[in-house]
């Protein structure tokens, strides 16, 4: 009997150890993390844009990380230009841990920005307004920075949807003079955290 046992014990442990090893659950678009994180808190609801940006002083932030807010945030960074930072990339991801992620690729020096709730979206220099995907609308502007090379290609340009089921989509909607502006449509009023690291700035918002 003792060796049945032992046989019996033997195999008990050898199934634990392959479940161990699953795979991950599949997010919409692989990439490292941005910046180190915590988990959310819960997302605000019933909230319209306009009251996240209605007389609320700008957040204080550090350089690492900023706060899980729907308030507006401003962070500085002293950029020596020329030349000014190239938003080379724009990836997103959604994450297990309940938020999206939206990935700015900025080889170099960091650029300052400002993020905030906005009840519309509308394109830097026309105003024309632009229409994207989103129950509300979260605009980061980006100085000083641009969004083309040198010889004037874009770099980054358009409206495009993620599929994700926090940020919905992004448009780039403005690239002038210094100021790059980006848009995303989400899903209604969430708390968002704008983090750092080497050559990109992150923004995740809770789902």
């Amino acid at each position: 009997m003792k060796g049945i046992n032992a046989l019996i014990v033997l195999a008990a442990l050898t199934v634990a150890g392959g479940c161990a090893g699953g795979s991950s659950p599949t997010t919409a678009t692989s990439m490292p993390p941005a910046a180190t994180t915590s988990t959310p808190p819960a997302a605000t609801t019933g909230t319209p844009a306009s009251a996240a940006t209605s007389g609320t002083p700008a957040s204080a932030a550090t350089d690492a990380a900023t706060a899980w807010a729907t308030t507006p945030v401003a962070v500085r960074h002293d950029v020596p230009v020329p030349p000014l930072p190239v938003v080379r990339a724009i990836r997103y991801a959604a994450h297990a841990d309940g938020f999206d992620r939206i990935v700015l690729d900025i080889p170099g020096t960091l650029p300052g920005y400002t993020a905030k709730y906005v009840t519309e979206v509308r394109r830097d220099g026309s105003d024309e307004p632009v229409s994207m995907p989103g129950e509300a609308f979260l605009l980061i502007v980006l100085h000083p920075a641009q969004a083309h090379l040198e010889n004037g290609t874009p770099t980054v340009t358009g409206t495009h949807r993620t599929g994700l089921a926090g940020i919905k989509a992004y448009a780039v909607v403005g690239d002038y003079e210094g100021y790059v502006s980006i848009a995303l449509g989400v899903n209604g009023v969430r708390k968002y955290h704008i983090g750092e690291l080497k050559d990109r700035i992150s923004i995740d918002v809770a789902v």
